[in-house]
């Protein structure tokens, strides 16, 4: 494919002037490299609003299906996970450890196991979902252990820089709206990440810093994968708990759709 852009070009007699580009486009490029055309990839395959349509279109008609997986995960995960959130102050008096640690503790131990979908080896975007698929790919924990431990330091390492927690100091308030900017640029980054370790069979390390290079272009449709899977997941939660039902399935298959247009694009390569 040529590109359709616009290049400066200069004449005999030195005057520059406007020239269809014509150079040609390779199949994973974003832009030109001789003009700076976007290519459309931006705006096509790796677009989050084509793919979220494209996601819920297909989704839609079959939700009914994934009803199974998405009562097991709540029960199994998702709501011990918010009863502890809930009730984390009076957990964290009777073990007798600050609330926040105790949360992130929580945290590093329930996480995990609402990661280990994006390990199913039998596809559930195809498949019927089956609990032992979740049991057969409970062999992904230690690894998805490690990438919750990963982030739990990282968020540790703002809350300290950004808030003076552990050092006993004032800081700039200024300071906490930038911490709020650098968790969500954070989780825009690396949520990829979650199926490079099972699908590439990645160490946690390595998928996020992979993450971190692949995203170079595609952040933003990225950020905008991630806000719209937020504000979907706190509507479905509002309705007493039951859009969860829809929302929590229709969040990992857009997860996993989304990695897939990515990886077509060799960015993890």
């Amino acid at each position: 494919m040529k590109c359709n852009g616009m290049r400066k070009e200069k004449t005999k007699n030195g005057r520059k002037i406007d020239v269809k580009c014509n150079n040609e486009l390779g199949k994973h490029d974003f832009f030109c490299k001789v003009c700076g055309q976007p290519t459309g990839a931006l705006s096509g395959p790796l677009s989050a609003k084509l793919n979220y349509q494209d996601v819920w279109k297909k989704f839609k008609p079959i939700k009914s299906q994934y009803y199974p997986f998405a009562i097991f995960m709540v029960l199994t995960s998702f709501l011990i996970i918010g009863l502890g959130i809930y009730f984390n102050k009076e957990l964290a008096e009777s073990f007798k450890l600050d609330p926040y640690l105790f949360t992130n503790l929580m945290l590093l131990i329930l996480v995990p196991f609402t990661l280990i979908p994006f390990g199913f080896e039998d596809n559930f975007i195809e498949n019927s979902f089956k609990i032992s698929m979740y049991v057969k790919a409970l062999k992904n924990y230690p690894k998805y252990f490690l990438f919750v431990l990963v982030n739990i330091l990282y968020f540790l390492l703002l809350k300290i820089l950004c808030t003076g927690y552990l050092l006993g100091i004032v800081v700039d308030p200024i300071l906490h709206p930038v911490r709020l900017i650098l968790v969500l640029y954070w989780i825009t980054i690396i949520f990829p990440a979650v199926l490079l370790i099972s699908r590439k069979d990645m160490n946690p390390i390595k998928a996020v810093v992979f993450c971190y290079k692949a995203s170079a272009e595609t952040r933003w449709q990225q950020f905008f994968i991630v806000f719209r899977l937020f504000i979907m997941n706190i509507i479905g939660a509002a309705f007493a708990g039951l859009g969860l039902f829809i929302t929590i399935p229709f969040s990992y298959i857009l997860i996993e759709k989304y990695f897939q247009s990515l990886d077509e694009f060799e960015l993890f390569d």
